[in-house]
């Protein structure tokens, strides 16, 4: 999996357009076959900040996606930012289930 994590700053003015843009874009993301979430949320220490996720199953899919119309439309909200957008591609390498926390608790029983 990988996350595409983007942070915005917006003037107080703007917020509502941003968030409307950017949800209205999260709604065509989901739809695209290989995206398993999309996120928008103000942050909680700064209501000028507003982020953006995504959640790709795959580099592949990342790719195809960073090539398309969808990323141009998110280029373009990123340069609405009253600062340079914050923008990172974090590469999720290993996921564990539950079974990590019953084995991790079981070592530290004994």
């Amino acid at each position: 999996m990988i996350e595409l994590h983007l942070v915005l700053r917006v003037t107080p003015k703007k917020t509502r357009t941003m968030i409307d843009a950017l949800q209205a874009l999260a709604k065509s993301a989901r739809l695209v076959q290989g995206c398993i979430a999309v996120e928008v949320y103000k942050t909680a220490d700064s209501r000028h900040y507003i982020c953006y996720d995504e959640i790709w199953e795959s580099e592949a899919v990342l790719r195809r996606m960073i090539t398309s119309r969808h990323f141009s439309q998110l280029a373009s909200l990123m340069e609405l930012s009253s600062e340079p957008p914050a923008c990172e591609f974090r590469f999720i390498t290993k996921t564990y289930g539950l079974d990590f926390a019953e084995q991790v608790r079981g070592c530290a029983n004994d």
